[in-house]
């Protein structure tokens, strides 16, 4: 049975792809460039990645894709390639919120330790996503995630960039502020933690994690009225 992991975590700016070829083998990791105008990188890196590792798509066993929240079109590509690999070669499908990715690669540095801490994600205005999690031997766990005018009371520090809202941020201060990290070799952890506890996606139903209409979505329908979206404006 094939076993080789892949994780592809684009769900921000810096995008990496990282694969395992075996259960307890290292981890090989390796940057994805940003997009060009006319050419996305992610394949090709992919491709690089098994081939440094002697794999071809038929050893794949699991795919693990961070699912957002994040940047729209990295969050698109990365979930779509992510569908693409796992209907064509019929291996399992994980997907890992980015709140989970950000934890485990600052519990990975040493720079989140254990216990609850709140992920604070997709900052615009005075809401962002808020997720709590719990980390145990540096393994986090999703316990409540959604949308929040503010933020959420608990114990722990709190895992937030630049743009967590500014009526939060002396909060944050006194709680702990631990700006995010972001890596592949996080989420495949991740991923592998949720496969084996039987947490797969049906790669039909995957999608990205948005936590607001998509921008092209609200200028259409303040341009054209509600009634009918574009095409794949969902978000």
């Amino acid at each position: 049975m094939p076993e080789a992991t892949l994780a592809i975590e684009a769900s921000q700016a810096s995008a990496s792809v990282a694969v395992r070829r075996a259960p307890g083998a290292p981890v090989r990791e390796l940057p994805v460039p940003a997009p060009e105008r006319e050419r996305d990188h992610l394949m090709a890196v992919i491709d690089a990645a098994f081939r440094a590792e002697g794999l071809s798509p038929a050893d794949l066993g699991l795919v693990a894709v961070s699912c957002g929240p994040g940047g729209f079109t990295g969050l698109r590509v990365a979930c779509a390639t992510a569908k693409a690999l796992a209907e064509s070669v019929g291996c399992r499908l994980v997907a890992v919120p980015a709140a989970l990715s950000a934890a485990r690669a600052l519990a990975a540095l040493g720079q989140l330790p254990d216990g609850p801490c709140t992920v604070v994600l997709a900052a615009k205005g005075a809401d962002a996503w808020c997720s709590e999690v719990t980390v145990s031997a540096g393994m986090p766990a999703e316990r409540s995630a959604g949308l929040s005018d503010r933020l959420p009371d608990g114990p722990g520090p709190v895992v937030a960039d630049e743009h967590l809202p500014a009526a939060w941020t002396a909060e944050a201060t006194r709680r702990g502020l631990v700006r995010p990290a972001w890596s592949a070799a996080a989420c495949l952890s991740v991923g592998e933690a949720l496969a084996a506890s039987g947490a797969l996606a049906d790669p039909l139903r995957l999608g990205p994690v948005y936590p607001r209409p998509a921008e092209a979505v609200t200028l259409w329908e303040a341009r054209h009225g509600g009634g009918n979206r574009p095409p794949g404006g969902t978000g």
